[in-house]
């Protein structure tokens, strides 16, 4: 996972200004490299911070693109040398002509990609959809590259170069989100692969959009959310994390405040496996149940209703049962043993249980009177039983 601190533009197609600086316009900054780290730093911690709090592990290198340059530089140099790049008056460009399988790679349906479609119109450009590999900076920031003068890398130039010092080329799975196909994907793999005549990847996986109403989740359009938003609302960031593995990876899910209402479902989840007696086996046939889905292709979704029929299987001991579902946790890192994340400790009542049991067998049957007058009866009692796909959760009324 590498931390792009410079050489990313404010847009993908090759024009605005670095995000960095762009930071320290925002910032009111002075132009020094000095205070763009700091800067960059800032918001490394803050990533960080939150990778852990979603409960990611972070990976064994995190490189940072500033201090990678020199790589950079070869893959350039190299490209040049290949005549597969070409110096224009803003920079160093990628020449596609020179590589004719792009925008068909990594077994990527990009459908039509149509000229100019995606690329800022550069008349100093050979094709349109030639990209930067190296920006000739227009401050007294940015990197030597002799003979060519002071610059950044391009953003795409870094991936490659960091992802083949750190894992090699090819590595085995390469991610991002799908957005990134038909620009930043495709940058990569035919830069990468002109220069070393070698695939980048052998697998791409790219994860779909959260969504927020109609439209993707995105800074950009000031439509998104924070995991400091969420823990000022009294959600838990695993809460969010429980909200993404509802859905496979590679399928849009929408944020329409999902989380508030499953944050209690884990809450009810948790509760249920802490207060199961320890000392059980692992029931390996539904362990062979899980790991089928979470091996075909991380279908998260599948794996977690596997989980809800070993909750709810009467047939396994509860010792069995607690075994079972801490043993699927560890992959998705719920942290269902952890007692002291349960907001309120206190059980709920059997007599409260017994009346959501009942007013659910009446949903079942289609008798929506008596199920209401139950839901009333629970409302009065000091409870709220709110309907998900994976049954009621009762909780204590906020």
């Amino acid at each position: 996972m590498n931390i792009t601190d410079v050489g990313h533009l404010t847009s993908d197609n090759d024009d605005g200004d670095d995000k960095m600086i762009k930071a320290l316009k925002r910032e009111g900054k002075p132009f020094t490299f000095e205070a763009m780290q700091e800067i960059a730093r800032k918001y490394e911690t803050a990533f960080t911070e939150d990778l852990k709090a979603l409960n990611i592990e972070l990976p064994d290198a995190m490189p940072r693109a500033s201090d990678n340059i020199a790589e950079d530089i070869e893959i350039v140099q190299k490209l040049l040398e290949k005549g597969s790049a070409y110096k224009t008056s803003d920079g160093i460009y990628f020449d596609t002509s020179k590589f004719p399988s792009y925008g068909t790679r990594g077994g990527f349906k990009l459908g039509d990609l149509r000229e100019g479609a995606r690329i800022a119109i550069n008349a100093e450009k050979k094709n349109p959809r030639d990209f930067s590999l190296w920006k000739f900076s227009s401050t007294d920031l940015g990197w030597d590259f002799p003979p060519y003068g002071k610059g950044f890398p391009g953003w795409h130039i870094e991936c490659s170069a960091m992802s083949r010092k750190f894992l090699g080329q090819p590595f085995d799975i390469h991610t991002g989100g799908i957005d990134h196909i038909p620009t930043h994907h495709q940058n990569e793999i035919a830069q990468s692969e002109a220069a070393y005549d070698t695939p980048l990847a052998n697998f791409w996986l790219h994860n779909e959009f959260v969504n927020m109403g109609d439209t993707k989740m995105a800074k950009s359009g000031e439509n998104f959310i924070t995991l400091q938003t969420l823990k000022d609302e009294g959600i838990h960031s695993l809460a969010y994390r429980y909200f993404l593995l509802l859905a496979k990876y590679s399928t849009p899910i929408k944020y329409v405040g999902l989380p508030v209402l499953l944050g209690a479902g884990l809450q009810s989840l948790r509760r249920e496996i802490c207060e199961l007696p320890e000392g059980g086996r692992i029931n390996q046939s539904y362990k062979d149940r899980f790991l089928d889905a979470i091996n075909d292709d991380l279908n998260t979704a599948v794996g977690l209703s596997v989980l809800f029929a070993v909750r709810d299987d009467l047939k396994i001991s509860p010792e069995e049962k607690r075994a079972t579902i801490l043993d699927f946790d560890k992959v998705l890192g719920l942290e269902l043993d952890k007692r002291d994340l349960i907001t309120s400790d206190k059980p709920i009542p059997e007599a409260i249980k017994k009346l959501a049991t009942a007013r659910e067998d009446a949903r079942k049957v289609k008798d929506f009177k008596k199920s209401d007058e139950l839901r009333d009866q629970i409302q009065k009692e000091g409870y709220e039983v709110m309907d998900t796909d994976f049954g009621p959760i009762i909780r204590k009324k906020l």
